[in-house]
């Protein structure tokens, strides 16, 4: 009996898939995250509803997916069909598709270099399907008969040892070997069917992804049809009316002074580069830059946590609560920083709640969840929800829900070295407050120099919407406020 596991409601319309953390054949066990997802906001872990042996993905990296899509099917655990080594395990074989190995070439570990067929690709006997690597040799792992591509097990950059699954393929019936179906390393006397295998060096087909060519489109110039660099940069410039030059520049320069290595951005981090690159060119932005006298703040800050271990309470108060707590009181009493433009910018939306975003820098980049209602929580709550928070965002178990609906953000750099900053709006937000790394300075107070903890702070605001006075005025706001610790609800 088969289950099927599929994507559940995540607040999204469509999401990405950017890992798949299983493989067909594995046990697994209910609340084990099974994909990853993107938004342009969120990356999340999705996790099964069931346990059971995985007998069919059905999706794919890189694949849109939709609420109610089925992720894979799961075997139940009683079949016994699938009892191996004393493992339960699926038996591929009833899937009736290929397993393609990692041949033994005298070396343990190899990378993933490139690969050259996707999903669904017919492919012909001899014709090369991945390329590997281990910086110092390059190897072609080709298949020794034709078929269709069922599923791909690596992605590139991937690690990969002596006999690793990397594909799975339909064996074309009119060959006479589709029981025949090994690997082996290409090599390079080896005569191909130009008209279905295109001659190209690791290198040009690196150059084709970067410029997302179809080497088919190509006119090869090389020695037996092979394509050179120079074919790529004439496609270019005649499809780009680009120099030469320009060309050359932008690929090679870097390599004439030594080694480097090329890193895909992830969906989050092409999306949010998008996103701040339109935000900065299409508001005006001011920043204004204050510092605040935090030492009262500080010293209650660390008694209460002091009180809490000894009461052996699990709480504990961090400074970015206090100016989330402050922040709400200043939205309230400054309207015009809690709003948003109309999209024809001819009316301001004023908004009668407080919901405040944190930015938090994770591995997949720059995520903001949302604290909402913040005016009707206390500061011993903030803390908590910033510590949930924070987890769910560097495990990737942020939900969309998580991501919406906020008013205001706050960027908190203090735990690095640094004073001030110019923080970009989170549109369509109006303003956002950037905190920076507090220090001990002298501050010249009844007739003498006193220690203070000074807290750098950086205001950031549409300039359509808030004034320079508006803005000064907020920042004056939240230095009474924090000066004065009787203000805040504890």
């Amino acid at each position: 009996m088969y289950t099927k596991i599929i994507l559940p409601d995540t607040g999204i319309k469509e999401m990405k898939v950017t890992d798949i953390l299983v493989k067909e054949g594995d046990i697994i066990k209910k609340e084990q995250s099974i994909i990853t997802v993107e938004s342009d906001k969120t990356s999340i872990e999705i996790p099964s509803n069931h346990e059971g042996i995985i007998k069919k993905i059905l999706i794919s990296i890189g694949d849109i997916i939709h609420k109610g899509d089925i992720i894979l099917e799961l075997l139940n655990n009683q079949n016994n069909n699938i009892i191996k080594n004393n493992k339960e395990i699926l038996d591929l074989k009833e899937l009736k598709f290929k397993k393609l190995i990692i041949p033994d070439i005298g070396i343990n570990k190899m990378k993933i270099f490139d690969i050259l067929v996707k999903k669904n690709d017919f492919f012909i006997e001899n014709q090369t399907l991945i390329i590997i690597n281990n910086n110092v040799n390059t190897f072609e792992i080709a298949s020794t008969c034709s078929g269709f591509i069922y599923k791909i097990n690596v992605k590139i950059n991937d690690y990969i040892y002596k006999n690793d699954i990397f594909m799975y393929i339909n064996p074309s019936l009119k060959e006479g070997k589709q029981n025949i179906v090994k690997t082996f390393i290409k090599k390079k006397n080896l005569k191909n069917n130009i008209q279905t295998y295109i001659h190209a060096s690791p290198i040009i087909r690196k150059m084709a992804r970067k410029f997302n060519i179809d080497l088919k489109e190509i006119k090869p110039s090389g020695l037996k049809n092979r394509i050179l660099k120079e074919d790529i940069l004439k496609y270019i410039k005649n499809k780009n009316n680009l120099k030469n030059d320009d060309i050359q520049n932008l690929l090679f320069v870097y390599k004439k002074f030594g080694d480097c290595e090329e890193i895909n951005l992830n969906n989050i981090q092409k999306i949010s580069s998008k996103n701040l690159s339109n935000y900065w060119k299409n508001i005006p932005h001011v920043t204004q830059h204050i510092e605040t006298d935090i030492t009262d703040l500080e010293k209650f800050r660390v008694e209460k946590n002091k009180y809490f271990n000894q009461q052996q309470k699990n709480i504990k108060l961090t400074l970015l609560s206090f100016i989330i707590k402050i922040c709400a009181y200043a939205l309230k009493k400054y309207p015009n920083f809690n709003s948003s433009l109309s999209q024809n910018n001819n009316t301001l939306i004023i908004k009668k709640y407080f919901n405040i975003g944190i930015a938090i820098n994770t591995k997949q980049g720059l995520l903001v969840p949302v604290i909402f209602d913040v005016l009707n929580k206390n500061i011993n709550d903030l803390s908590q929800i910033i510590i949930n928070l924070s987890y769910k965002a560097k495990n990737n178990k942020l939900h969309p829900n998580d991501m919406q609906g906020g008013c205001f953000t706050i960027s908190n750099l203090g735990q690095f070295k640094g004073s001030f900053f110019t923080p970009i709006i989170n549109s369509p937000e109006v303003a956002i407050l950037g905190i920076s790394q507090a220090s001990i300075k002298p501050i010249w107070e009844e007739n003498k120099f006193l220690p203070k903890l000074m807290l750098p702070l950086s205001l950031s605001y549409d300039h359509r919407v808030i004034n320079g006075v508006e803005g000064i005025n907020f920042l004056n706001y939240i230095c009474f406020l924090i000066s004065d610790i009787r203000n805040l609800l504890i």
